[in-house]
């Protein structure tokens, strides 16, 4: 077997007297089968590597890579179950934001308050019901669906003008409460901060009736149109509310219920008491014929 010092001048003469120690060391790798680290050691060889030469050669076994590839791969886990921890999180707390609207929206309802006082609500074949502007699948429609769940959301490009929703009656209307149903915590920016109450004949003739500030609260608006016509309802054609802008600044509006609630007019009033005297006969009537078919 070939010594060193005989290995050395043989790779000198194959690879010329200008090649570097880290030639002959490849070269000597390959020619002796051993690894770099074992010859840069080999206390026989009276060569001697400083240590950048020895940190600048690759590693022979590969544990660097795998460990490296493994460190990765533990970061990558741990992101992963960071995220779905934020998200577990996340949907807890919007469950729980879900479940306080359906129980303030059930809990408050203002119809039953508003039959007590002898009024009734809108219904949606009693007026043309529009507005300004809706994203698809978030329509006017949403307004009346019953679920404080949904919304009404508008899409308008413009901030400066103001988000409406119209009511067209098919006849006067004594117009005395309007409802509004809003969530401060889900919706935030998009949550009615100023709304104005309009009423009139037709278009043309809307004037402002009341205008009120929303706090940032889960819960129903009740706006009292009798408080500025000295406890009157309004008769009107046409009803307007309007939201003139939004909290934080938001561009667009979502309204999660809308319900609007009529005095009985006495023409009204005389007409159901009609009919509630006319279905009293009927069902007196029908408990005579039953009686009169059992005597038989």
């Amino acid at each position: 077997m070939m010594s060193d010092e005989e290995i050395q001048d043989h790779t000198l003469d194959i690879l010329g007297p200008t090649s570097s120690n880290n030639n002959i060391l490849d070269y000597y790798d390959e020619r002796t089968n051993i690894t770099s680290d074992e010859f840069l050691h080999d206390p026989t060889r009276s060569e001697e590597y400083d240590d950048d030469e020895i940190m600048s050669l690759p590693p022979v076994s590969g544990f660097g890579e795998r460990q490296d590839e493994e460190d990765e791969y533990d970061n990558e886990n741990d992101e992963r179950r960071k995220e779905e921890s934020e998200l577990d999180e996340t949907k807890s707390e919007d469950l729980a934001k879900e479940s306080n609207a359906l129980f303030i929206y059930r809990e408050t309802l203002p119809n039953r308050e508003q039959i007590a006082l002898g009024g009734r609500e809108i219904a949606e074949n009693d007026a043309i019901w529009s507005v300004s502007s809706f994203r698809p699948h978030w329509g006017p429609d949403k307004l009346r669906d019953n679920n404080a769940l949904t919304y009404w959301q508008s899409d308008c490009p413009d901030p400066k003008l103001n988000h409406t929703i119209d009511l067209l009656f098919k006849q006067a209307t004594l117009i005395r409460q309007v409802s509004i149903f809003i969530d401060y915590f889900q919706d935030e920016s998009y949550t009615p901060k100023t709304i104005s109450i309009r009423g009139g004949t037709t278009f043309r003739d809307l004037q402002e009736i009341i205008q009120i500030e929303c706090d940032q609260i889960v819960g129903w608006i009740n706006i009292d149109v009798t408080s500025k016509n000295d406890g009157n309802p309004f008769r009107l054609f046409r009803l307007q509310i309007a939201i003139l802008n939004t909290h934080l600044n938001g561009r667009d509006t979502h309204i999660r219920q809308l319900k609007v609630f009529s005095a009985l007019s006495p023409y009204s009033q005389d007409e159901e008491e009609k009919e509630r005297k006319l279905q009293e006969e009927r069902t007196l009537l029908q408990k005579r014929r039953v009686t009169n078919k059992g005597l038989r």
